[in-house]
């Protein structure tokens, strides 16, 4: 389906920008379809064509194609602070907005973009959209969305967004390998799976707690809690191996449970010693 934006929409949602004349919007216009086009490879996808389909999403989308317009052109634009928001700089009686007053609004502007793809993707997972490579693209860990980070992991002095999720990723990774290392890759990728398509069961979704509660623990560098959270994870598997197919069928399950040969007299190959 074709989306179409318009001064009303954009002004709507980048409240700054709202102008008596259409001064900025004009100059953000030309640049909205290809930053359309660039959300429509890197996060949606096939479901670009299917944004009805999911209540919510157009409106999502369309929220973010605006504040991710506006954020990439605001350093390009030669803006002026006027009573309803910022204008362009159009005759030079106007002065530019000083530096501080571009930067606070860029980083505004930025946070709210951030948060509009995190919404984008919270409405995606648990659709059609979670078997393609966008999803495996977009949702590399447990933890996607800074709402999530904020859950588990405390920032006391920082206001968390996307970029924040983007700066932990490494710290994600290394954690998750230490999970793949002790309750098995195969049940890792099963858990990771199911968030994509929201799909836990009642006892996946005590599991992908713990796990997010194991990465938190990680990113805050609060090792004794990692330590101990990791054995409840272990603890956790262990009791529920019937019902985590995943687990119990992996190598590293059968590793664990691996009995070595019993030397019985009874057995035809008893070996004294």
């Amino acid at each position: 389906m074709a989306i179409t934006f318009s001064q009303n929409v954009f002004e709507r949602i980048c409240t700054s920008a709202t102008n008596s004349t259409a001064e900025v919007y004009d100059m953000i216009a030309p640049h909205l379809d290809d930053t359309l086009q660039s959300i429509n490879r890197v996060l949606l996808g096939d479901m670009a064509d299917k944004l009805d389909s999911v209540p919510g999403l157009e409106s999502a989308v369309v929220k973010l194609v605006c504040l991710r317009t506006y954020q990439e052109q605001i350093p390009q634009l030669d803006l002026v602070l006027t009573p309803t928001g910022f204008g362009v700089v159009s005759n030079q009686n106007l002065a530019p907005a000083s530096a501080d007053r571009v930067k606070n609004l860029l980083q505004q502007v930025t946070n709210s973009a951030e948060d509009a793809y995190d919404r984008c993707l919270e409405l995606l997972v648990g659709t059609d959209w979670a078997d393609t490579a966008q999803a495996r693209i977009n949702i590399p860990n447990l933890i996607y969305t800074a709402r999530q980070l904020k859950m588990y992991v405390e920032f006391p002095s920082e206001d968390v967004h996307r970029s924040k999720l983007v700066e932990c990723r490494s710290r994600m990774y290394q954690a998750e390998e230490k999970l793949r290392q002790h309750v098995s890759a195969e049940f890792f990728d099963h858990i990771l799976e199911q968030t994509r398509h929201n799909a836990y069961t009642k006892e996946e979704t005590a599991m992908a707690d713990y796990m997010c509660k194991f990465i938190g623990f990680c990113i805050a560098k609060d090792w004794a809690a990692a330590k101990d959270m990791l054995e409840r994870i272990e603890n956790y598997a262990e009791a529920k191996a019937e019902t985590f197919t995943a687990y119990k069928n992996s190598e590293a399950y059968k590793v664990k449970h691996f009995q070595t040969y019993q030397n019985e007299k009874d057995d035809s190959t008893y070996f004294w010693g």
